[in-house]
């Protein structure tokens, strides 16, 4: 006999700030609260959500928080060219967006979100439109392609800011995952292959066949915890000759993130 699901104190506000009651959720088996009410809050905005795309989680607040280190202190006065692969509610890139405009670093050559998911790009789309207004969102590219395998879209461009929190679960692993992610968070948005390196490692090798990345650029990338420099190393060795690695470990002391830069 299956346990009652038990609400958290997140999930009874969650559910009292959009006028929902406690039973809206507990008949509805394991589903996440944040496909309920539609809404997620990150970075202190509420972004919509629905089942096409995977609900942001509060370790990837910290990815845009390097983003935003990273202009502060690498591209003050510069021109920002920025992309974002596999942008799905376009949580990262609407706080990211959301911070150069309240710290008046909106000086951008390019800003271009990617989904291989029409669906998904229409959502962020729509969450760039609620959120913000006016002039500046004709310099945002909606862009639907698989990756990076469309490059007559990117000729003449290069970035100087590339980021990707592309799925990194290694597919044996997939069926391990809580029941609220397994069943209904999209496996397209969790599975990513053998090891969960596979289409990090086929992005990476598109940036440098397109020559995407500027000399001073940073890419920043969210991997699974055991996507580490000696896992590369180890796996994917050909990454080495074209970028420097950095590790960083989130706020629960993971390693979370990739930093790579041109050789």
């Amino acid at each position: 006999m299956n346990k009652p699901r038990e609400l958290s104190a997140y999930e009874k506000k969650q559910l009292f700030k959009y006028g929902l009651a406690e039973a809206d959720l507990l008949t509805r088996g394991e589903l996440p609260v944040e496909y309920l009410t539609g809404f997620v809050n990150f970075k202190d905005l509420e972004i919509k959500v629905n089942k096409n795309v995977l609900i942001p989680r509060v370790e990837t607040e910290e990815l845009v928080d390097l983003l935003s280190d990273f202009v502060s202190n690498n591209l003050l006065g510069k021109k920002i060219s920025y992309l974002e692969i596999g942008t799905g509610s376009g949580a990262i890139s609407l706080a990211f967006f959301d911070f150069l405009e309240n710290n008046q670093y909106l000086k951008l050559e390019n800003f271009v979100v990617t989904d291989i998911s029409k669906l998904a790009l229409n959502l962020a789309k729509e969450n760039f439109h609620i959120l913000f207004e006016g002039s500046h969102l004709k310099k945002i590219d909606f862009l639907e392609s698989d990756l990076l395998s469309n490059p007559e879209i990117f000729i003449s461009r290069k970035f100087n800011l590339i980021v990707a929190n592309l799925p990194y679960i290694p597919s044996f692993n997939v069926k391990k995952l809580d029941l609220s992610v397994r069943d209904y968070e999209p496996i397209l948005a969790l599975d990513g292959g053998k090891t969960g390196f596979e289409l990090i490692d086929k992005m990476l090798s598109q940036v440098v066949e397109h020559n995407l990345l500027t000399n001073d650029g940073k890419i920043f990338l969210e991997v699974y915890e055991n996507h580490t420099s000696k896992f590369i190393e180890d796996n994917f060795p050909s990454i080495n000759d074209f970028f420097s690695i950095k590790e960083i470990s989130d706020q629960f002391n993971n390693q979370r993130f990739l930093v790579l830069q041109k050789r």
